[in-house]
């Protein structure tokens, strides 16, 4: 009688544990490399492979995944019994700063000080004489 409780309480405690597989891609349907899939409220997680895959086992049916990618918007999607979760991330543009070029580098605007002016190449091309 003990080993059948045993062998219940041991088969429970598998099943609740869930691997969730899925792909995520960009808004064009380009798979990303290396966006973070993580568990919310652990450090359970994964990150996405060259053809934006992963696999990540999770607690539970009531376990969230947060997809996270420098560049896009996070989003936060449930797992509610499913095995596998695609996912489109969208870019965060908000986040964009403007980036000044310099000859030999790049520095932001903000960091700046001093004039600035933007020229277009066309305008270079136009009034710049070309020696032959």
């Amino acid at each position: 009688m003990i080993l059948i409780l045993l062998g219940l309480f041991v088969t429970q405690s598998f099943a609740q544990g869930l691997k969730v597989t899925g792909i995520v891609k960009d808004q064009s349907g380009e798979p990303l490399i290396g966006v973070n899939v993580m568990e919310r409220g652990t450090t359970n997680g994964s990150i996405t492979d060259v053809d934006g895959k992963y696999s990540v086992s999770v607690k539970g049916n009531k376990s969230v995944l947060v997809f996270s990618y420098i560049g896009y918007v996070s989003q936060e999607i449930p797992v509610a019994g499913k095995q596998s979760v695609n996912v489109t991330l969208k870019e965060d543009t908000e986040e964009l700063e403007e980036v000044v070029v310099i000859g030999y580098g790049t520095a932001k605007k903000k960091d700046l000080t001093g004039a600035i002016s933007t020229v277009k190449a066309e305008n270079l091309e136009k009034e710049t004489p070309r020696s032959v």
